[in-house]
């Protein structure tokens, strides 16, 4: 079960706490996107055949009978596409593999829901069949509350995720990322071969402090995966994030992908570029199969039971990274000695730091994390995820606007009103270039060991897409200073 409180992040939560009541229904919606992933996708798929049917009804080229000798739209499309063809055969195989990509994915969903207590896609649709029936409604599915597009390509993101993370084709893409960051770890916050740690004197601080392995976050863990290497490494790992349909694959995957029966892990096959329909070089890589997970993800604890006095623990918590980990902040904290043996040696973020509304605040809290000594392990671009709304338009100005935002008063009501149906937090993003987070860093009271620039990175894409996502990232490691 989830705690209670990537590159992909939920923006449905309001950044204010949110009530008991809004949390379930959030919980009911992502829980219906999972449901009603195959139907979606198999309805999409009758979309683009009826565009087929009405390019070769309308077209005046459609109809190959008026000369055998000119092209026509109906013989120069491939038969796969040709869903009037009676008995054609090459349409009729192709459909029958997209459909049993979309049951696949929707096997993999519905196992993620049944090991969360929650109905099945199947569960579902019978239970609406049968009230239907109760009131001669026959199948009809009207009274479904059905999601949005929005939603179902957050479940789109998860696939594309639990690709990167937990299958052999996303090794390389995770090597980029998460090997210099487990790397850097053991370099800077090494691990003897025994029980305890061996810390440079550079880091007596931590040294001094350490009872049982060093603690390690990891904010923005998404799938889990780095979090679960940082485990299998040693070292005592929190995970966390904010997105539920990230939250619910992640712990499913970590958690309930044992197999009862025997013992062993269940592989699950999915196609996570199912949903994609542009710069695709076939068919065929659009819905081929990857398995997950690649590994067990329960032999790293089996293995730190058997050989270890104190093992590390590994955690994942749900929620918000300021709300899990503010009363780290010393405004927060009302007992100092309890919060300080809790702070951590390490925080390890991979393409998280730019997911901060508010980018100062998430620097602070993660200074006031760390003990003195610790590490600011961090990988990923500058793409702020909450940018590109909100922004101040000439439209918006009045005679005393300009007087009104140097005095920090209230923007103009036609800005207001405007930007009245975004989430607070668009409105308090600002897009700080690296120059500026190096500054914030060193200014909070790091030293900065180890920086590199210009790393491209790959980021969810498929190796076999005419089009792939690269971002040209910055690595860089820094050491909290020792308070005076």
């Amino acid at each position: 079960p989830l705690p209670s409180n990537n590159h992909s992040h939920g923006h449905s939560h309001s950044h204010n706490q949110i009530s008991e009541t809004e949390e379930q229904e959030h919980f009911q919606q992502v829980c219906r996107s999972y449901q009603q992933y195959a139907t979606f996708h198999q309805t999409k798929e009758q979309g683009i055949q009826h565009r087929t049917y009405q390019l070769l009804l309308k077209s005046p080229y459609g109809d190959v009978s008026r000369n055998v000798n000119t092209p026509t739209i109906r013989s120069i499309l491939p038969p796969a596409l040709q869903p009037q063809s009676s008995g054609n055969a090459q349409y009729e195989k192709q459909q029958q593999l997209f459909y049993e990509a979309t049951i696949r994915n929707q096997f993999f969903l519905d196992s993620i829901l049944k090991y969360s207590g929650v109905e099945t896609s199947q569960q579902v649709l019978r239970s609406v069949r049968s009230k239907n029936s109760h009131g001669n409604s026959g199948n009809n599915l009207s009274s479904i509350e059905w999601v949005t597009e929005e939603q179902i390509s957050k479940v789109d993101s998860v696939l594309k995720s639990v690709a990167r993370d937990w299958s052999d084709e996303g090794k390389v893409e995770r090597g980029v990322v998460y090997d210099r960051i487990v790397d850097a770890l053991e370099k800077y916050l090494p691990l003897s071969n025994g029980n305890d740690t061996n810390i440079s004197d550079g880091n007596a601080a931590i040294k001094n402090d350490l009872n049982g392995p060093p603690r390690v976050a990891v904010p923005g863990s998404g799938l889990g995966r780095l979090a679960w290497e940082i485990f299998t490494r040693g070292y005592s790992t929190q995970g966390s994030d904010f997105s539920l349909p990230m939250l619910l694959a992640s712990d499913f995957i970590l958690n309930g992908s044992q197999d009862d029966n025997n013992g062993n892990f269940r592989r699950f096959a999915i196609s996570p570029w199912l949903a994609e329909t542009r710069n695709v070089m076939s068919f065929a890589h659009r819905i081929r199969p990857v398995f997950v997970p690649d590994v067990d993800p329960n032999s790293a604890s089996r293995n730190m039971e058997q050989h270890r006095s104190y093992p590390p623990e590994f955690t994942m918590l749900a929620g918000e990274f300021l709300s899990v980990y503010s009363h780290y902040l010393p405004e927060n904290q009302s007992c100092q000695q309890g919060c300080q043996s809790s702070k951590f040696h390490a925080v390890a973020c991979s393409f998280f730091l730019d997911t901060a509304p508010s980018l100062p605040h998430y620097l602070l809290t993660i200074y006031h994390m760390l003990e003195d000594g610790g590490l600011l392990i961090n990988f990923g671009p500058l793409m702020y995820h909450w940018s590109g709304h909100g922004t101040l338009l000439p439209s918006d100005m009045s005679p005393n606007t300009d007087a009104n935002v140097r005095s920090n008063n209230h923007m103009s009501e036609k800005y207001q009103k405007r930007n009245a149906y975004l989430d607070s937090r668009y409105l308090s993003n600002i897009d700080y270039t690296w120059e500026e987070v190096r500054h914030m860093i060193i200014q909070c009271g790091f030293e900065i060991l180890d920086e590199d620039t210009h790393i491209s990175a790959p980021y969810t894409s498929d190796v076999e897409a005419m089009m792939k996502v690269f971002y040209d990232c910055v690595f860089l490691v820094a050491k909290k200073k020792v308070s005076a």
